[in-house]
């Protein structure tokens, strides 16, 4: 029964797939490339801030105990909830729901990379400390040779769950339905988004497709050969 269902869901797939046009097609390639970017970008600003954030609270025993029940707060909030007050803010600025797009997907995935940023700089073992502090370990080469080798395996961990996290946000980033009107922007989310409120389920179909094909592919030529360096090179134990 199940082989059954399988054939016949792949058989529609492939005639939902065979029924688009050449137009929506050539619509869907320049969407995934901007959602690609703006995924990019959001991973980009959320490493930025959180390593230097995580690693503060993370190698300070009383800042972790304030600041990790705080974090956790912030997190459990949806960051959908927090949408309308940034589209209020940013819309009227340059970049408008391009900006706004990818702040929300930033909210939505920072916490992964802290969360797992300050577990790794918790790790750390103390006689590593101690070691760095002996030989005069400082400034960048305290974070050269002890600290971003210590945490990059967690790191990766953080970017490979917020990568998820924010092809996820993107479908409610980049279409927003907010006071009575809709906002679009260019982007894969967007078209996917659009397609199901339009019940375009070809259209629907091959942008689905398009971005589990893009995860799969970002998965296997970036995070698998970065996780597999971090084994062999940057493990504690």
């Amino acid at each position: 029964m199940f082989v059954l269902a399988a054939i016949w869901g792949v058989v529609s797939l492939v005639q939902l797939l065979t029924s688009i046009s050449a137009d929506d097609w050539l619509a869907i390639l320049p969407a995934a490339a901007a959602t690609f970017l703006r995924t990019s970008a959001a991973l980009v600003i959320g490493t930025l801030w959180t390593i230097p954030v995580g690693v503060s609270i993370g190698l300070n025993p009383r800042l972790a105990r304030r600041f990790q029940p705080l974090v956790q707060i912030a997190a459990s909030v949806p960051a959908t909830a927090l949408f309308p007050v940034l589209l209020l803010l940013l819309l009227g600025l340059p970049g408008g729901l391009d900006v706004a797009a990818v702040a929300l997907m930033l909210l939505g995935t920072q916490w992964y990379l802290l969360f797992n940023i300050i577990a790794g700089a918790q790790a750390i073992p103390s006689d590593l400390r101690e070691a760095a502090a002996v030989y005069r370990l400082t400034g960048w080469r305290r974070w050269r040779y002890l600290i971003l080798p210590a945490i990059f395996p967690f790191l990766l961990t953080g970017l490979i769950t917020a990568t998820g996290g924010a092809w996820n946000a993107s479908i409610v980033s980049e279409y927003v339905s907010f006071g009575g009107q809709t906002y679009q922007t260019i982007g894969l989310g967007a078209l996917i988004a659009d397609s199901a409120s339009n019940a375009n389920f070809a259209r629907l179909a091959a942008g689905t497709l398009v971005m589990s094909a893009l995860v799969v592919v970002v998965n296997r030529l970036i995070w698998r050969r970065l996780y597999r360096t971090a084994e062999q090179r940057y493990r504690l134990d």
